[in-house]
C-alpha cells in the first residue's frame, strides 16, 4: 500500500480511530500540512467507535443537532450537513440518529487528504526521549514524535456475586452492545437490566426494535432513569457564579439559589458548561470524592439528558408497566434452567426475581489498572502513565498531555476524550471532545498562538462516503 506523506515534518500516531481520534486526526490535517498523521486502529471504519457504529436509527444522540458540530468556529456545519444528507427538515433542536452523526464524522475525511489508516492494534509502545515507538501486533513498528491515546471506553468493571454458569449458559451478558446480548432471547422472556443510566436507556430501545415484548426491570441503587430534554430559555449568567467557595456544599447551593431564583434548571445546569470543568479542578480532591460519593449519579441525570422521543418512550413504557425499576444492589446472579436468578439486596431485605437474560448496563469502567488492555498495563508499568488523583482515568495536564508515575507531564504522550475523567468531571460529550481535539491538534502542529483556520466552506453538501487516502 502506498500512501503520499509530507516529505518533510514530525509523526503523530492516534491510537484509536473512534470520533476523538478522527477529530484529532481531522483538526490535525486542518492546521499543519507538514505532520504525518496515523491513526492505528483494527477496525475497518474511522469516526464511529463504539457510540457511532450502532446499527439503530433509535440511538439519538442526547446533544441537538445545532449543538455538535465539529467545527467550534461553524457551529452550524452538522445541521447543514444534515439537512443535506438525512433529515431536510432539521433543526437546530432536532436530535439525529447516532449512527448518522458516524457518517458525518467520517465524511469529513472527505476534505482532507494524507491520513493514513493502519488497521491493527497497538500492542506495546517504548518512549526513547523525545519520541516514541510502537510495537503493532501485526509485526511491524511505527516510530512517531507524538503519540495521542484515543482508546475510548472500556466494558464495565466486573459485577459482583456472578456464577460462571450464568456467563457460560448466555444468561448473563457483560456487554451490553455484542450481537449475542439479543440473539435467541424469546419475544416475551424478562429482561433485567443492571443501570439505568444511557447504556440502559439504549438497552430498552434496541430490545424494542428487535421486537421483544417481555416485562423489563432495571435494577438501580438510585432508582432513576436521565431525565428529559425541553427547551428552556438561556441563563445570562453562571448559576454557580465566579467567586463561589470550592466546597460541594457551596456549589450545591449556589445551584439552589439560583433555581429558586427563577432560573429553570435545565437553564442552570446548561449555563455551567464553559466551566464545568474549572469548577471542578477548583475542588480539593477530598471535595472530589465527597462529589463522587453524594452527588454524581444526581448530576448525571440532570446533565446526560435523554432526546425527547427516547424520553417519551421511555415513560410510556414505566406507564404501562412493561418497564419497572427496582431500586436494590446487585447480589448475585445465579444460572438456572431457562435463564438466571438475580439476588436483590435493598434496605427493606434480600429479594429475587427470574430472567431469561441479564444485561450489564453499569457503563464503561474508568478503573485503566484493570480494564485488561495490554497496552495501559504496560505503560502503567514502566510508570509512563498514572491514574487521576481519584484512583480513575488517567491523570493528565489541562491541555492532555499525560502525567507519568513521578508527577512529570509528557512532551510526547497525549490523551483526549474518557480517559481525562481522570481528571475532569466533563469529558466525553461530543463539545467536550471538539474542543480537545482541537487542543491537542493545536499543541502538536506547533502553534502557540490561538488557532484559527478558515472556515471549511459547504457551498455543496458535503460527501457521505470518504474518500481515505489510505485505509
Amino acid at each position: 500500500m502506498h500512501v503520499a506523506t509530507p516529505a518533510s515534518g514530525k509523526t503523530v500516531a492516534i491510537i484509536g480511530g473512534g470520533v476523538s481520534g478522527a477529530l484529532t486526526a481531522f483538526h490535525l490535517r486542518r492546521s499543519s500540512k507538514e505532520v504525518r498523521v496515523v491513526i492505528v486502529d483494527p477496525r475497518p471504519e474511522l469516526g464511529l467507535g463504539l457510540a457511532y457504529s450502532t446499527p439503530s436509527l433509535r440511538h439519538l444522540l442526547n446533544v441537538p443537532a445545532g449543538k455538535i458540530s465539529a467545527l467550534p468556529n461553524e457551529p452550524e456545519h452538522f445541521l447543514r450537513w444534515l439537512r443535506a444528507n438525512h433529515h431536510a427538515e432539521a433543526t437546530s433542536t432536532t436530535f439525529a440518529p447516532r449512527a448518522v452523526f458516524g457518517r458525518y464524522v467520517r465524511s469529513l475525511f472527505t476534505w482532507v487528504a494524507h491520513i493514513e489508516h493502519l488497521q491493527t492494534a497497538v500492542a506495546d509502545m517504548f518512549v526513547t526521549g523525545s519520541s516514541a515507538v510502537l510495537m503493532l501486533q501485526d509485526g511491524t513498528s511505527l516510530q512517531a514524535d507524538f503519540v495521542v491515546l484515543a482508546t475510548g471506553n472500556f466494558d464495565p468493571a466486573a459485577l459482583p456475586g456472578i456464577e460462571a454458569a450464568a456467563v457460560e449458559s448466555g444468561a448473563y451478558c457483560h456487554n451490553a452492545w455484542s450481537e449475542a446480548t439479543y440473539a435467541n432471547l424469546p419475544a416475551d422472556a424478562p429482561v433485567t437490566l443492571i443501570g439505568t443510566g444511557l447504556t440502559g436507556v439504549d438497552v430498552i430501545l434496541r430490545l424494542r426494535e428487535l421486537g421483544h415484548r417481555g416485562a423489563i426491570t432495571a435494577v438501580s441503587r438510585h432508582g432513576v432513569f436521565p431525565n428529559r430534554h425541553a427547551s428552556y430559555t438561556p441563563a445570562d449568567r453562571s448559576a454557580i457564579p465566579k467567586g463561589t467557595p470550592a466546597t460541594c456544599v457551596d456549589y450545591l447551593r449556589a445551584l439552589r439559589a439560583a433555581i429558586v431564583g427563577g432560573m429553570e434548571w435545565r437553564a442552570a445546569v446548561d449555563s455551567l458548561r464553559a466551566t464545568t470543568n474549572d469548577l471542578w479542578l477548583a475542588l480539593p480532591v477530598k471535595e472530589q470524592k465527597r462529589f463522587r460519593r453524594h452527588l454524581q449519579r444526581r448530576w448525571d441525570v440532570v446533565r446526560h439528558r435523554m432526546a425527547p422521543p427516547i424520553a417519551d418512550l421511555i415513560e410510556a413504557e414505566l406507564a404501562a408497566g412493561t418497564l419497572r425499576i427496582e431500586e436494590s444492589h446487585l447480589a448475585g446472579v445465579e444460572a438456572e434452567t431457562d435463564g438466571a436468578k438475580v439476588t436483590l439486596r435493598a434496605a427493606a431485605g434480600q429479594s429475587e426475581l427470574h430472567a431469561a437474560r441479564v444485561i450489564n448496563c453499569t457503563g464503561p469502567n474508568m478503573n485503566y489498572r484493570r480494564v485488561g488492555s495490554p497496552l495501559l498495563n504496560s505503560l502503567f508499568a514502566q510508570g509512563l502513565i498514572s491514574s487521576g488523583p481519584l484512583g480513575g482515568g488517567l491523570n493528565t495536564s489541562r491541555y492532555g498531555a499525560l502525567i507519568n508515575a513521578q508527577g512529570q507531564a509528557s512532551s510526547v504522550l497525549f490523551n483526549l476524550g474518557p480517559g481525562r475523567l481522570g481528571t475532569r468531571i466533563e469529558s466525553i460529550a461530543i463539545p467536550e471532545i471538539r474542543h480537545q481535539a482541537v487542543e491537542v491538534a493545536t499543541i502538536l502542529a506547533g502553534r502557540t498562538n490561538a488557532w484559527q483556520p478558515a472556515a471549511l466552506t459547504t457551498q455543496a453538501p458535503l460527501q457521505t462516503t470518504p474518500s481515505m487516502v489510505a485505509a
